[in-house]
């Protein structure tokens, strides 16, 4: 299986994904410093923890759908499922809004 059909197997572009770490650390050091991954919680956006950033952007960056991550804002679960690329999250059954801000 190539790389360039990956997309076609979802099993198999997971798979790729957790063996292939060259894969991995290309794609988050490329994209990961050029912004930051925020969630609007109690009425002001608040941004996830440093690793979240980087799983976010990876997942992005490669086209995956979504990713459970941990974050200290939602102590009540222990993941919490994340869409990025529709800019939403739920936890505890509520969607919340996500947006993704770039840097300079």
């Amino acid at each position: 299986m190539t790389k360039s059909n990956i997309r076609n197997h979802a099993y198999q572009f997971e798979h790729t994904l957790q063996q292939s770490t060259d894969y991995k650390h290309v794609s988050v050091h490329k994209i990961s410093n050029n912004s930051t991954w925020l969630v609007f919680m109690g009425n002001k956006w608040i941004p996830f923890d440093s690793a979240n950033q980087h799983k976010l952007e990876q997942t992005l960056g490669l086209g995956g759908t979504f990713v459970d991550i941990e974050d200290k804002l939602f102590p009540a679960v222990k993941r919490v499922r994340v869409f990025p690329k529709s800019n939403y999250l739920s936890y505890l059954g509520v969607k919340y809004r996500l947006s993704r801000v770039m840097q300079p």
